[in-house]
């Protein structure tokens, strides 16, 4: 009911009053104090207006900051650093299903034990149906040992190619295989774009770094 509640009302409702709140707070709080700085005199264009010093002050408070805040090492940040996975699961989407413990039943197989019917699965549930197999081919300037073909479940994209690399171990008395994925980075990795082998568009450009 908790979850029910935050992600129907909480989320889509209560947090953006709230941020606009705060920010509504924050404006008004540094228009009265630049307000109560200001000071009439016979020219606008002074130098000893002090809400202009501040106003300056606080800009480059704010730039220096945000500067040095992006020089700082991987890591050292906490969630600042955490990259933002950007998919298509609406605001009022049910969460994916949790992982039954059962699916992990049995001893574990091979990637060439995956057919048409196994189920993909992320660390955080059911991620998808699998359709098929493709072989390998290059992709964005790499070699892949293949793609598997397959449905997303629970707002996942309909459709989806991801490269066997991703595999992490494979069930086939449960038909069941898990990623070594979240599983809301398929957009973000591309997953959701057929391979260049199945496109008679230019090969895709590669950004050296």
């Amino acid at each position: 009911m908790d979850g029910y509640v935050k992600r129907h009302l909480i989320d889509p409702f209560i947090m953006p009053l709230v941020f606009i709140g705060v920010l509504a707070v924050i404006v008004i709080t540094i228009g009265e104090i630049l307000l109560g700085m200001f000071e009439p005199g016979e020219t606008k264009d002074r130098l000893d207006r002090m809400e202009l010093w501040f106003a300056l002050g606080l800009s480059l408070l704010i730039i220096f900051g945000l500067g040095f805040l992006a020089t700082r090492p991987e890591g050292t940040l906490g969630p600042v650093d955490r990259d933002l996975a950007i998919g298509n699961r609406a605001i009022f989407e049910e969460p994916l299903p949790p992982i039954d413990v059962r699916a992990r039943a049995g001893a574990p197989g091979a990637v060439a034990d995956i057919t048409n019917g196994y189920t993909l699965y992320a660390d955080n549930g059911a991620l998808a149906e699998v359709r098929g197999l493709l072989p390998g081919a290059s992709d964005y300037g790499k070699r892949f040992q293949g793609f598997i073909y397959a449905k997303g479940l629970s707002g996942a994209s309909s459709e989806l190619w991801i490269p066997i690399e991703a595999v992490m171990s494979v069930y086939p008395e449960t038909k069941s295989a898990f990623l070594a994925i979240k599983g809301d980075e398929t957009e973000h990795y591309g997953w959701n774009v057929p391979p260049e082998s199945m496109r008679r568009a230019p090969a895709r450009k590669v950004d050296h770094l």
